[in-house]
């Protein structure tokens, strides 16, 4: 019994990073919306091998993203700290690489947008990114790189009309969210006439982090 245990063992972490690879990849290419079965037969395992470990898509998702959201999370803070220094350029930095991680990961943008709770580690994640990126802002904004009535929120803006731009061009213009962030970027930095302001949910959302 104990000479067999150990293959088995090994067989089912195998399985289960084989899962793991699959969902990645499924999800980057596709979405949220997918099935556990479309996730097996991308792994090359039965469905009941997916059930025995994850009991959901969202489960799944979950364990995909939450390293993915670390990093997010990690970049957002050192373009905050940079912005002491080079506010312009950390800023820019920052916005392009929110934009591209939507772009070259489609279950990543949906669960971006879509909110709510993941898991208690990305969810945490989540929060150590938007404190970061407030705190972005707030720099760039105090050095006069961007327009003074830009306002964290407008990030929040970017993210939703990006996730619309790479869902209806990921197959056929994949890099055209690059046209877009340079558009944005500069309608953020050269003050022209006023804005409308902010939706009042977005602000009163703001107003409630920690």
């Amino acid at each position: 019994m104990t000479t067999t245990a150990k293959p088995l063992r090994a067989d089912a972490e195998r399985n289960r990073q084989a899962i793991i690879c699959a969902a990645g990849s499924v999800f980057a290419k596709e979405g949220t919306s997918v099935t556990l079965e479309r996730i097996a037969a991308e792994a090359g395992v039965g469905v009941g091998t997916i059930y025995r470990r994850f009991a959901s898509v969202t489960e799944l998702v979950a364990v995909v993203l939450e390293e993915k959201m670390r990093r997010y999370a990690d970049r957002t803070e050192e373009a905050a700290a940079r912005a002491a220094e080079e506010p312009w350029q950390a800023f820019c930095d920052a916005v392009l690489f929110m934009l591209e991680q939507q772009a070259t990961d489609l279950a990543f943008s949906d669960v971006i947008i879509a909110g709510g709770s993941v898991s208690d580690l990305f969810d945490a994640e989540v929060r150590r990114a938007l404190r970061a990126s407030i705190q972005l802002v707030n720099q760039a904004r105090k050095a006069g790189v961007i327009r003074p009535d830009f306002d964290h929120s407008d990030l929040l803006m970017i993210q939703h009309a990006n996730a619309g731009l790479v869902r209806g061009t990921h197959r056929t213009a994949p890099e055209a969210w690059r046209r877009f962030a340079d558009y944005m970027l500069q309608s953020f930095r050269n003050s022209g006439g006023p804005l409308s302001d902010p939706p009042d949910a977005w602000l009163r959302a703001q107003a409630k982090q920690p």
